[in-house]
């Protein structure tokens, strides 16, 4: 089962960064999935699927044209 969990290093490996910035700021960004259960706060861990999932996400960009037709300026 450990094939199908992610640790930091592992996330390091799949964003090409450094340790801190995963530990700082990749896995705290808004949408990353939580811990999976039974990994402990010292030792997260993290399902294979749900992060290649983040990873490959489409980024939803808000419209700037004209803020009066967009419907989140409304």
């Amino acid at each position: 089962m450990t094939d199908e969990l992610l640790n930091l290093d592992d996330i390091t490996k799949l964003y090409r960064c450094g340790r801190r910035h995963a530990r700082d700021v990749i896995v705290k960004l808004p949408g990353f999935p939580k811990i999976a259960p039974g990994s402990t706060p010292r030792n997260p861990l993290w399902l294979r699927t749900e992060v290649r999932a983040f990873l490959h996400r489409k980024p939803v960009r808000a419209s700037t044209k004209n803020p009066a037709q967009n419907p989140a300026f409304a």
